[in-house]
């Protein structure tokens, strides 16, 4: 028996969406039934992609309500702005589609909580794009934690830095660091994959943060700090950073028998009395538009639900909260 035809929407038809598209059209029976932007000519521009990697027409439209309406999708893919993520997520529950929403699943936690509700109450599924839980030095390192191989866990360090700042002139991405306008800042554009790769590899939700902020500019956040203490006490530091002049992304987890550093490429083990040893990592594993994809289809869970997400979305906004007030927020 050949697997079910998934028919996708998908609104915010810029870079992200491009990056997406060719993603979902490699998986089999996907095909979308629409693409809407503000920009009819980022919406055009989408649909002529998809219509050029073998699907027939691809109607576009300037409002995703619009899409809804017409097209019916069996599922919305969000790749708008971060503030728009609720209003369009909310409407596409509201219609009876499934939703699929870049991360940060949104920049409010009220708001956040709503689209997991209502999902629950429609019995709807929401992914969220954490693609760092598909990175195979993560996904080895939290099954090396969760196997106790470096003993009990006792401190862990995330950095995460991206040369961001000198391209702020790019209109594309310029709403990225605005934190009072469409995309919330640093914290929570490129924060929001460290944050949920913290928790999701230490298995752990957030308790208490004290953090801190650099802000040039306009309020542009390209520095931020936190201390956070994990729900079994252990401390965290995390660090984000736009000024970097190139990429880097660490976490080091410290346990009472050794360490493990996980990198975008590597995943190494140090113990005392020992030479540090690169550890052999799983091969990569589909991409998280391939997991929605084949949780609609019911052979397999979401990579991240938006149940999940919600979590991240807890700590960005204490991290925010706490840096702005000067005081130590508690989260529970």
């Amino acid at each position: 028996m050949g697997v079910s035809l998934v028919r996708i929407g998908i609104v915010g038809c810029g870079q992200a969406a491009r990056v997406h598209l060719d993603r979902l059209l490699a998986e089999a029976e996907v095909t979308i039934v629409g693409c809407a932007d503000p920009d009819p000519t980022a919406a055009r521009a989408l649909a002529d992609r998809a219509e050029s990697l073998g699907l027939g027409p691809v109607p576009e439209f300037g409002d995703h309500r619009e899409l809804l309406r017409q097209t019916s999708p069996d599922a919305l893919a969000i790749f708008t702005p971060h503030r728009l993520h609720y209003r369009t997520a909310m409407d596409a529950l509201q219609a009876g589609a499934h939703v699929f929403i870049e991360k940060p699943l949104s920049t409010n936690l009220q708001e956040a909580a709503d689209i997991v509700a209502l999902a629950r109450a429609r019995g709807r599924k929401v992914g969220v794009g954490h693609q760092y839980r598909l990175a195979p030095a993560l996904v080895e390192g939290r099954r090396r934690l969760s196997a106790g191989v470096i003993g009990p866990l006792r401190l862990v360090i995330a950095t995460l830095a991206r040369p961001w700042l000198t391209e702020i002139g790019r209109a594309e991405d310029a709403w990225r660091f605005e934190p009072d306008a469409d995309g919330g800042g640093i914290l929570a554009d490129v924060g929001d994959h460290l944050v949920d790769a913290l928790l999701w590899t230490t298995g752990q939700v957030a308790h208490e943060v004290g953090a801190i902020q650099d802000r040039r500019g306009p309020g542009i956040d390209v520095v931020t700090a936190a201390a956070i203490r994990l729900a079994d006490g252990t401390p965290a530091t995390l660090a984000i950073s736009g000024v970097s002049p190139g990429p880097l992304f660490s976490i080091e987890y410290f346990g009472e028998r050794g360490r493990l550093r996980a990198t975008d490429e590597s995943l190494v083990e140090d113990r005392p009395g020992a030479q540090a040893v690169e550890v052999a990592l799983p091969p990569p594993g589909r991409s998280v538009d391939g997991d929605f994809i084949a949780a609609l289809r019911c052979e397999g869970p979401l990579g991240c639900p938006a149940e999940e997400a919600l979590d991240t979305v807890r700590l960005l906004e204490a991290i925010a909260r706490s840096a702005a007030t000067r005081q130590v927020v508690r989260l529970v």
